[in-house]
């Protein structure tokens, strides 16, 4: 049958085309003949597949189609001795067998501690987003979530407590003081949002004392187990005193009145420190770190995750850090003398940022700066169910700070078997 193709012509539209295909298939389709004529038309030429035109043609923008076949074919060769060699497994154990030195087995020896006592670790627990007063069943979340009220809002939070003071106490170092950082959101409130009435089973004017009285408890027995309690407060947004959110002073909420109950009950109390703010956050010193500590309610989210809000947040204090300790510098006399100490004792720029409002537990690093952001005990609230689709795991952080490497261990305390709900 005559060959009604231009060997020669097609030949030479193949090796234009051959770059920009995968298969023979695509070649043979992009020269507009069909597969078994472009098939015979290579065999005709010497060419044993497609893929030795796309060696050929290369080699013809680089340095000629001879050599570079010459060494496609060399390669093979060496491959195909190389694959017939690797295949005998027998050959290669004993080949190896005379080049692997067999090691002496070793002794266990126990790591030797230094001499001395371990050095003393301060345990922090963060305790925020209880919403005491929060009343909602399975049957209003739906048949994915669970319920939440008083009554397991009360076990959660002491269940925390105990928690904390026996995980601080089963630590193979000395623990003798615990500094407990209440971040907001104790209480639900009753109307700050409209029909929030029907999710809450107590006014907030009770829900505050309510959750005094529990905090008392979970705190006198803090006191019994620990030589020295520091306990610092700041609100939460739901504590607000109106509906409006721009009547949230830090010093005139519900939660105030709240935490004055604390006070005033436990003021006797010789090894508890109990201590509010005035601002809406608080900066707090453990062993020479410093922790910026508040609810959160101010850090915007972006896809639901509040990861830029809270940088810019740490570089915003960061800078009126530096502006504020540039100022004192200035005030200093010229033969004021200063050491590395003073110097740095001047500096607020946080080492650590606690944070609550969230409900979600995070941890991540930035320059200088490390985010350990808090959970909730309520796991689902109607809000959360209905407008954000979401759910989170009831959780409270605690973790230990180190004299010389800062914090260290961290515990989330899971709260999800604890008095039933979600």
């Amino acid at each position: 049958m005559p060959n009604k193709y231009d060997d020669a012509r097609t030949l030479a539209m193949a090796k234009a085309e051959v770059h920009r295909v995968t298969s023979l298939q695509e070649l043979s389709d992009a020269l507009g003949m069909p597969r078994s004529s472009l098939k015979g038309l290579l065999r005709r030429n010497g060419y044993k597949s497609w893929r030795d035109l796309l060696v050929e043609a290369s080699g013809d923008a680089m340095q000629g189609a001879g050599t570079l076949k010459r060494q496609n074919d060399h390669l093979r060769k060496v491959v195909k001795r190389l694959e017939s060699t690797l295949s005998d497994r027998d050959w290669l154990r004993q080949e190896l067998a005379g080049q692997i030195a067999v090691s002496d087995s070793v002794t266990v020896q126990p790591p030797k501690y230094k001499g001395g006592e371990k050095q003393e670790q301060v345990a922090v627990l963060e305790l925020s987003d209880v919403h005491y007063g929060m009343s909602v069943t399975g049957g209003q979340l739906g048949p994915l979530f669970g319920g939440y009220n008083t009554d397991i809002a009360s076990a959660r939070v002491i269940h925390t407590f105990r928690t904390f003071a026996r995980l601080a106490h089963q630590q193979s170092f000395p623990v003798k003081k615990a500094v407990v950082y209440l971040l907001g959101d104790m209480i639900e409130h009753s109307f700050m949002r409209a029909s929030q009435a029907k999710y809450t089973s107590v006014h907030v004017v009770k829900q505050s004392i309510d959750m005094a009285n529990i905090l008392i408890g979970g705190l006198r027995m803090l006191a019994s187990q620990f030589e020295e309690v520091e306990v610092h407060f700041v609100p939460g947004n739901h504590g607000r005193a109106t509906q409006k959110a721009g009547d949230n002073l830090p010093d005139e909420t519900f939660e105030h009145l709240m935490f004055y109950i604390v006070q005033t009950a436990l003021a006797n109390q010789p090894n508890l420190t109990l201590n509010s703010y005035d601002a809406w956050y608080f900066i707090d010193d453990i062993l020479g770190f410093k922790f910026l500590c508040l609810h959160g309610e101010d850090v915007r989210s972006w896809a639901g995750i509040p990861f830029y809000g809270i940088s810019r947040l740490v570089k915003d204090y960061f800078m009126l850090s530096g502006l504020s300790t540039k100022q004192r510098l200035r005030q200093l006399h010229v033969n004021d003398t200063m050491t590395v100490a003073d110097f740095l004792g001047m500096l607020n720029m946080p080492d650590y940022v606690c944070l609550g409002h969230f409900h979600t537990p995070m941890l991540w690093h930035m320059i200088g700066v490390e985010v350990l952001a808090n959970g909730t005990t309520s796991g689902a609230s109607f809000f959360s169910a209905k407008r954000l689709h979401t759910y989170s795991t009831p959780i409270q952080n605690m973790f230990f700070v180190h004299p010389e490497h800062g914090v260290g261990i961290r515990i989330p305390i899971d709260l999800q078997d604890v008095g039933g709900g979600s």
